[in-house]
């Protein structure tokens, strides 16, 4: 038995049990539920902002002149930008249609929470106008949402098996029945919701959102620019993207401090600083060996699919793995789920740890930044075996693709568990 055999039938026998209790857990398995109720969002308009960021002039001067391109950039401001929006509906809908309860009416009080629990003005100079913030609605709002989706999922299960409902004579129709019936739970559940939002509001925050993004990023604040701190502030978006958390905030905290880097070394490189000189040179460099397919460096998982049994992956891989190459990985994050899913939740941590490790030794021992050129700016979108050719030249380039194979080898044993289990239960069904 080989090495990679051996590996994956030990976390069959450790992790296998304990994955399945989990996702017959019922929280667990209305968040899985309801995250890939949300792929045909993420994967629907995944083409949009591939297009709409490729870096080829004459393609950004054809979307230029046509107003293409605006209209892409809001068909996915409109749609990933505010995933919130759509998840929380239909978490709490799987939730309550688990507790064989009113899916639907679970799905639009969890909504109406959420959207209550926002802010409803915004501040512009000396003028105040109602309003909601994209960022709450979006990445800001994961979290939040997922929380409230799943409180009040189980407030309305709870409180509509307590038989706290409005009684109706047997002749009122049942369509009117059933959306009258829960009207003394949606009050207790408002109830709720109102407390929360006055208790975040009596904070220096104002509001939850603003209150659980800053805890969440208070950690951030205390990195500096070393290469360890960026491969701690990666593996902290890491665990942040397995528990709900979106990193685009967290990154936002920390983008202040990666600016000022690359600024130093795009200063020093004008002057005349040789690129294995500079300043900041692994702490810039570092961030391509940690992000690798987007947080978590998942672009090696997509890959791992190619060996998939299962029907399930096999289907995944077809839709994911393009995303995945250009650094959108949200449809592999939920539609594996990599999410509270705790199959993956070694590989997801380690994944940066190795990958910045490994640009360590590349950076410091085998001069792979030798040739980096700071003032080349290269679009999110661009594929990470791409776009170190082109800012550092062949060496950085295949020291990337060194350990996107290295990271191949750490998601594979992990990713063979969920592929046997999925392959069960597709026997099973059948």
């Amino acid at each position: 038995m080989s090495f990679m055999e051996t590996m994956q039938s030990g976390l069959d026998r450790v992790m296998g049990p304990f994955a399945q209790k989990l996702s017959e857990n019922k929280i667990i398995s209305a968040l899985t539920a309801g995250m890939m109720a949300s792929m045909p969002i993420t994967l629907g308009v995944a083409a949009f902002a591939i297009l709409g960021n490729l870096p080829i002039e004459p393609w950004q001067t054809f979307l230029t002149n046509t107003g293409m391109g605006q209209h892409m950039l809001d068909i996915v401001a409109g749609t990933s930008s505010l995933l919130a929006v759509y998840i929380v509906p239909t978490i709490a809908y799987h939730y309550a249609k688990n507790e064989r309860e009113n899916g639907l009416t679970a799905a639009v009080l969890a909504l109406a929470g959420f959207i209550v629990l926002q802010p409803q003005t915004i501040t512009l100079g000396d003028q105040t106008i109602p309003a909601l913030l994209q960022s709450h609605l979006g990445s800001n709002g994961i979290f939040v949402g997922m929380l409230t989706a799943i409180l009040i999922g189980i407030s309305y299960s709870k409180l509509m098996k307590m038989n706290i409902k409005l009684k109706l004579p047997a002749s009122v129709p049942p369509n009117v029945s059933e959306s009258l019936s829960p009207t003394f739970v949606a009050m207790i559940i408002f109830l709720g919701v109102f407390l929360v939002r006055y208790g975040a509001g009596l904070t220096p925050y104002k509001n939850i959102f603003d209150l659980v993004s800053d805890i969440v990023s208070k950690p951030v604040m205390l990195f500096g620019t070393s290469v360890w701190s960026m491969i701690a502030f990666q593996c902290f978006m890491n665990l942040c993207w397995f528990f709900g958390i979106h990193p685009a905030p967290i990154l936002s905290v920390y983008l202040p401090v990666i600016i000022a880097a690359n600024t130093a070394n795009i200063e020093a490189f004008l002057g005349g600083t040789a690129s294995a000189e500079l300043p900041y040179l692994g702490f810039s460099l570092l961030y391509g060996f940690c992000y690798i397919g987007g947080t978590g460096s998942t672009l090696s998982l997509a890959f791992t699919m190619f060996s998939a049994k299962s029907e399930r992956y096999k289907a995944l891989r077809n839709v994911a793995l393009v995303p995945n190459i250009f650094n959108i990985n949200e449809p592999m994050i939920f539609g594996v789920p990599i999410m509270l899913n705790p199959i993956f939740f070694i590989p997801m941590i380690v994944s940066s740890f190795i990958g910045g490790v490994l640009g360590i030794f590349a950076i410091d021992i085998l001069g792979v930044g030798s040739a980096f050129n700071p003032t080349v700016s290269l679009p999110w979108v661009m594929p990470p075996f791409i776009g170190p050719f082109l800012t550092g030249g062949w060496k950085l380039g295949l020291a990337i693709i060194f350990v996107i194979l290295v990271q191949l080898l750490l998601w594979y044993p992990f990713f063979k568990v969920a592929d046997n289990q999925a392959l069960k239960e597709e026997q099973a069904a059948v």
